[in-house]
């Protein structure tokens, strides 16, 4: 199952990347809203990013997101319309994310 999210990547002077990752495919660790702090480090979750374009001016771009984990195994029930999800690489917070349509 795949949803299409709004995804905004944190600038360096926010404490994020260097640049937008380049390419069609972006894959990381995510934090939904809905975890809390002991959740998501006990049981985090990968996303796969296939992005849409290229990252505007205010480094913000749509996506493809689907959980790297099987569909049978994963919280696909997070990626609702609305719910909300920061990504990181490590224990850097590189984007904020909000999911604004289902998919397939």
């Amino acid at each position: 199952m795949r949803v299409l999210a709004q995804v905004r990547w944190l600038k360096p002077e926010e404490g994020g990347r260097t640049a937008p990752p380049h390419g069609q495919q972006y894959s990381t660790v995510a934090k939904f809203d809905l975890q809390t702090e002991d959740e998501w480090r006990k049981d985090a979750w990968s996303l796969i990013l296939n992005p849409m374009g290229v990252p505007d001016e205010a480094w913000t771009q749509t996506a493809w997101v689907r959980f790297l984990a099987d569909e049978t195994k994963a919280p696909t029930n997070w990626l609702h319309p609305g719910n909300r999800f920061a990504l990181f690489e490590g224990i850097k917070k590189v984007a904020d994310g909000v999911v604004l349509e289902s998919g397939d």
